[in-house]
């Protein structure tokens, strides 16, 4: 058996409350118990770490990325997705779920393949918690950055053999309103696999529609998905519109300071509440690495920091987006989960505890995971990340293994 290890000293994030001067009690890879300093017994034998006063709160948990430090989830390779893993831990984020991009379908299930047997691998990093599929069933007049060449509606004789194989597939995010979009809804609602909207363009009725036939989640809010339209005269409203008014529906936001600006992230907590938004990077292999050209799904992007003045915000030095390379639109992101919490608190007028919580709790709550991860709390996974007042990551432990910091 190994070793306890105890936490001390530590501000707690459960992340439902602080605990100031708490511990955490590591068993294996599962937390024995988690409380205040003056309530303490330390076993026997146990490896002391002293925190000195950091945050100690659940590991991030991304949701929604392609890529990262030099990996592509579509090179289909276990080096990409070690170097994914092993970069993202420096981040805070104990684990995440790679996802897919529109591409043939063979690169797609390649992908998915290679993701499903590097999960049950140690990558000395983040651990992969299983595969998101975004695209190809997605709506062309909403592909994005995904390669409309590859962007086709559903067809059960192509999904239903992926996931009979594949029971790790999480999440797929598709255009409801597209032909096959419903029964691809009742499919995954029926073997509990979040069915998320997203590159839609769907109208208010077709959403409900979505909502009645097994979708629960929205992607990426506000980037690629139909907004409030006139047709003669009327308004019909659209995705973002819908996502906003339904109780239903849970969504994410990509805050990277690029993406969306801070009126845009509150208008979005004001309407859902803390509880039914989370973060996402919806990174690409160049997040972590810097400026310059990539590649991303087939499609050229550049790597760069300029932004319009007419935005609402002037961003930091060294924030970096990816772009098409016509500047046209976003090409996912290059960030990273701790730096998404900074902009929440910075910009989104978050405590800190409310910023982990959309990058903890309820990222897991959204994926049908939260029995499992993204809590303080006995019995849960002992993935945990230590954080100083800035974010600015000190410790990351993975099943109770520290993987990251100056304490290993």
């Amino acid at each position: 058996m190994v070793g306890r290890v105890v936490l001390l000293n530590g501000k707690l994030i459960t992340p439902f409350r602080e605990i100031e001067k708490g511990f955490v009690l590591i068993g294996e890879d599962l937390i024995e118990k988690i409380g205040t300093m003056d309530e303490i017994i330390i076993p026997e034998g146990s490896k002391i770490i002293d925190v000195q006063g950091l945050y100690i709160s659940p590991g991030f948990i991304d949701s929604h990325l392609h890529g990262a430090f030099g990996g592509s989830v579509m090179s289909a390779t276990e080096k990409d997705l070690r170097l994914m893993a092993q970069g993202l831990v420096k981040c805070g984020t104990t684990s995440f779920i790679p996802t897919t991009l529109s591409a043939p379908w063979e690169k797609v299930v390649k992908a998915v393949d290679c993701i499903s047997q590097t999960m049950k691998k140690d990558l000395q990093g983040a651990r992969i918690l299983g595969i998101h599929i975004e695209g190809p069933y997605i709506s062309l007049e909403q592909k994005g950055a995904q390669n409309p060449e590859h962007i086709y509606p559903p067809n059960p004789e192509q999904y239903i053999p992926l996931l009979d194989k594949y029971p790790n597939i999480l999440r797929i995010t598709a255009a409801p309103e597209i032909p096959g979009g419903l029964e691809l809804g009742q499919e995954l609602k029926r073997r509990n696999i979040v069915a998320a909207i997203g590159h839609s363009n769907a109208t208010y009725p077709q959403v409900l529609q979505a909502v009645e036939n097994g979708y629960s989640h929205v992607t990426h809010m506000f980037s690629a998905m139909s907004g409030i339209q006139r047709i003669k005269g009327y308004r019909i409203s659209g995705v973002i519109e819908s996502t906003l008014l339904l109780d239903e529906l849970t969504t994410e936001l990509i805050a990277d300071g690029h993406h969306l600006p801070p009126s845009l992230m509150k208008l979005v907590l004001h309407c859902k509440g803390i509880g039914k938004v989370c973060l996402v990077t919806d990174s690409m292999q160049a997040a972590g690495l810097g400026p310059g050209k990539y590649e991303l799904g087939g499609l050229e992007v550049i790597v760069e920091s300029e932004i319009p003045e007419e935005f609402e915000i002037q961003t930091q030095e060294n924030n970096y987006v990816a772009k098409l390379i016509d500047r046209s639109a976003f090409a996912s992101s290059v960030s990273t989960m701790d730096k998404l919490i900074k902009n929440m608190v910075k910009q989104g007028d978050l405590s800190i505890r409310q910023a982990v919580q959309l990058a903890t709790y309820n990222v897991a709550k959204i994926h049908y995971l939260e029995n499992k991860i993204g809590i303080l709390a006995e019995n849960k996974k002992a993935d945990i990340t230590v954080f100083d007042e800035g974010i600015n990551v000190k410790m990351s432990i993975v099943e109770g293994k520290v993987v990251y910091g100056s304490w290993q």
